[in-house]
This record gives C-alpha cells, structure tokens and sequence, in this order.
C-alpha cells in the first residue's frame, strides 16, 4: 500500500506485479506505507474503505498495477518457496506444505491454493483476485491500472498525470527479468490452466487478457 499525502494519490498493491519497484520508485512521495493493521502492506479496497484513511479515496488518485494471471500465479508460488525456507514468521504457515510436496507447482495449486482463503489470510494474499484491489461491486474504483508487462511505459504516465519525478530504480525481487506474459507457462499442467481460467476469470475480463485453452499445455517442469 502507498498513500501519498503530498502528491495526494493511492497505491492500491496488487501483490506480485512489480510492486517493490514500484514503490522503490514512489518511496519519495509515499507518506503511509501501512494503512492498516491487516493486510497492512497489500490491502483490498473493501478493507480500505473500513479503515479510517477510507475518506481519502473521495479526493485522491488512485491507481494499480496488474499482471497476467499465469505469471502472477506463478511468481507468488517462488515467493512462497523462497519464504517459508528465509523468513521465519512465514515458516510455520509454509515449510510443511513444502517440505511434504517439494517444489511441485501445480500440487500447490490443486491442493493448497484453491483451499486457501486466499482474500481473508495474509499468508495467501499473492494469490488474491487482483479485481479486489481495483474494482467494488463489479465497477472499476480506480483512476489508472498499469500493468507489469509495460512497467516503466505505465510509470512514465503516471509522472505526467500525477506531475512526479520517479526515482531510477532497477527491477526488484525478479528472478526472471522478462516483461513477455507467460513466461512461466511451462509449467503448468492443463488442470492448473483450466483451476486459474476459473479462479480468476474476472481478472481475465476485466484486465484484457486471454484464458488459455487447457488442452494445448501440458507441464515440463
């Protein structure tokens, strides 16, 4: 989350969309990083609005960033590898899961995430619809969504609208530095494809991207 009382905007954060470049980016501008006790860094907009920053939402700015689900999806699973072996408080919620299936990605999936109460537990926030963050009630409630693909071009657009001067930063907590979609769809079996076609299918409508067709994927890794 980003709230910027200078330059009066808000940064709703989709989790794993380039987000900690972003805010690197914004960090000269952002007054409150933490507007709320839960879902402190990442926080939807009906938990926004319950907060005592809701009436911000009337005068300020407000903007997001959006990814591909398949690339999403993916990248919140690395994080969670990488985490439940790095970050203690993250250990208790995680290490079992993978220290019992390994680095299986769609066992992950089929058996972890879509039991998850991925709106509600900040342990499974990356794999929150991104819709909670820029939509309510079905209509758009933000003023601008970039997406990750065309970061920089998406920032660029940002200055001009916000009349800011963003710091240079390089591309944070990235492991694969391309910005094409679907970079990681060898991974996926056709069961995940049509598990993520479902899961967030709104994502899909409402951010212009393409649901897959099952059949024509198959995992190699």
């Amino acid at each position: 989350m980003g709230i910027s009382l200078q330059k009066q905007f808000i940064y709703f954060v989709v989790p794993k969309t380039g987000s900690a470049t972003l805010r690197k980016a914004l960090s000269q501008y952002i007054d409150i990083k933490r507007p709320t006790e839960h879902f402190s860094e990442h926080v939807p907009i009906k938990r926004f609005l319950a907060s005592s920053h809701a009436d911000l939402t009337r005068d300020f700015f407000k903007f997001s960033f959006v990814r591909n689900p398949y690339d999403r999806l993916y990248s919140g699973f690395q994080q969670d590898v990488l985490a439940a072996y790095k970050l203690k408080h993250w250990e208790e919620s995680k290490k079992p899961i993978f220290d019992r299936i390994g680095e299986d990605f769609n066992r992950y999936v089929i058996e972890y995430v879509t039991r998850a109460d991925i709106r509600n537990d900040p342990f499974w926030i990356c794999f929150c619809p991104m819709h909670e963050f820029t939509h309510l009630n079905g209509r758009l409630f933000v003023d601008f969504v970039g997406k990750t693909e065309t970061l920089w071009n998406d920032i660029r657009k940002l200055e001009k609208i916000l009349k800011l001067d963003c710091a240079e930063t390089e591309d944070l907590n990235v492991r694969n530095p391309s910005r094409s979609e679907l970079k990681y769809i060898e991974h996926y079996s056709p069961e995940v494809i049509e598990i993520v076609n479902g899961l967030y299918s709104d994502d899909f409508r409402y951010f212009g991207y393409t649901p897959l067709e099952p059949s024509a994927f198959h995992a190699r890794a």
